[in-house]
């Protein structure tokens, strides 16, 4: 691994972080102005979709409606070189793959200096998360990432914690570890605080937790908090564009707005931007301005999330994101086959400070199961009749079932998929 293009990549991100709305705007136009004229002069898939002319009046992100969206699909069903730069092939870049919870995973292709870019980004998301260099780090994931050079004289050292192993390998690991920063996804973690509660071990050396991929319910974080004595931060990021938004010491949760422009589709196909002048919901559309290999301009993630003004008091100058919801193809249908996004649904769960995880599956049109983790002494007759009483509040018509059970299955990916449509529902 090359360090300078990532110390590099660190200082940039930290003069950043703070900047003056001007300065952030012209980062953001330069770049974009580059990425969009590179993309059409050099990848054989964008001189299709752009013409020269339009990348040559290209201004800045009041420009980017004029450009098509670029779905996940153009990546599962094109081969590598239509969408890569000139000069880059396979055999010279390196592959990301999604972990395929949109059901369509595909592979993106990076450059030594894209990577830069990455290294930087993941390892700024820590030390904005309090990250020292003498933490010892356990990631919660299914593969390990590469040793850091540094780890040769003890800084940074990472310890791999294996998702996919058994609960009792991930403990074992775990207090092998004796790790001071915890980095995964929050039902993980959260599994792992459970099993040491049941034996009677209270782990007390953790100092931060970066939490990230999926949402937890507060009375599950407050336990994990709880149990571990330590301070939680969050990211958003994805394999395809990095880190999106990350939290700041308020808990408020910020676009990297100098290297993502993110814009949000609405139901009519209309587009509006997530520049922080208000607040607005809509299905996620982002341009990573650093993608040298394999540009990704207007990509459709595949979230919805609800972006807010740019009025947090800590000091940055960025929209911050208020909600990210399910998967955008996780809609509920009802009985006139009309579809909505059912994320809602879990505010009226998780708002019952007996439920430690929760789940909602719609196996039919108008009905939906609610799944519930209860916290330890908690009784479930009471609780689940008193939460399908507010679901039903909710969607009104619609056949609520709630059950009560010990744990909920993540997907191949080692996520909890919150609101979940099985295939029939669909039909």
């Amino acid at each position: 691994m090359r360090l300078v293009p990532v110390l590099r990549n660190l200082v940039r991100t930290h003069r950043l972080e703070r900047a003056a709305p001007d300065r952030l705007d012209a980062e953001r136009r330069r770049l974009l102005v580059r990425l969009v004229r590179h993309a059409q002069a050099d990848v054989p898939r964008y001189r299709e979709l752009i013409a020269p002319e339009t990348a040559a009046a290209f201004r800045g992100p009041e420009d980017l409606p004029s450009l098509p969206v670029l779905d996940r699909a153009e990546f599962h069903e094109r081969a590598p070189e239509e969408l890569l730069a000139a000069g880059f092939t396979p055999a010279n870049t390196k592959a990301g793959t999604t972990s395929g919870s949109s059901g369509i995973p595909i592979t993106i292709r990076n450059s030594e200096r894209d990577l830069g870019y990455l290294r930087a980004s993941y390892l700024y998301d820590m030390l904005a998360a309090g990250l020292r260099p003498w933490d010892r780090m356990a990631y919660f994931r299914v593969t390990p990432f590469l040793r850091h050079p540094l780890e040769r004289f003890g800084l940074l050292r990472t310890f791999h914690i294996d998702t996919s192993a058994t609960l009792d390998e991930q403990v074992g690991a775990f207090l092998a570890a004796r790790p001071t920063f915890l980095v995964g996804f929050p039902h993980v973690i959260a599994s792992v605080v459970e099993e040491l509660e049941r034996r009677g071990v209270r782990y007390r050396g953790a100092r931060r937790v970066l939490f990230g991929g999926e949402r937890l319910t507060p009375t599950a974080r407050t336990r994990v908090l709880g149990h571990l004595g330590a301070r939680c931060h969050e990211v958003y990021a994805s394999v395809e564009v990095f880190t999106i938004a990350r939290t700041c010491r308020r808990g408020s949760l910020h676009l990297r707005a100098a290297d993502v422009v993110v814009e949000l589709e609405q139901e009519d196909g209309s587009v509006v931007p997530a520049d922080g002048s208000r607040e607005a919901e809509g299905e996620i559309l982002v341009t990573r301005l650093h993608s040298e290999a394999m540009p990704l301009i207007r990509y459709r993630l595949g979230d919805r999330v609800t972006v807010g003004p740019a009025d947090c008091g800590c000091g940055r100058h960025t929209p911050v994101v208020l909600r990210v919801q399910g998967r955008s193809q996780d809609r509920f249908r009802d009985l006139g086959g009309r579809e909505f996004y059912a994320d809602f649904l879990t505010y009226a769960v998780q708002g019952f400070p007996e439920v430690s995880r929760m789940q909602l599956v719609q196996r039919r049109p108008a009905q939906v199961t609610v799944r519930v983790v209860l916290a330890a002494g908690a009784e479930a007759a009471p609780v689940t009749e008193r939460i399908a009483a507010a679901v039903r509040e909710a969607v009104p018509g619609f056949d609520v079932e709630v059950e009560a059970v010990r744990a909920i299955a993540p997907e191949a990916n080692g996520k909890i998929r919150i609101v979940k449509v099985e295939p029939a529902a669909t039909v």
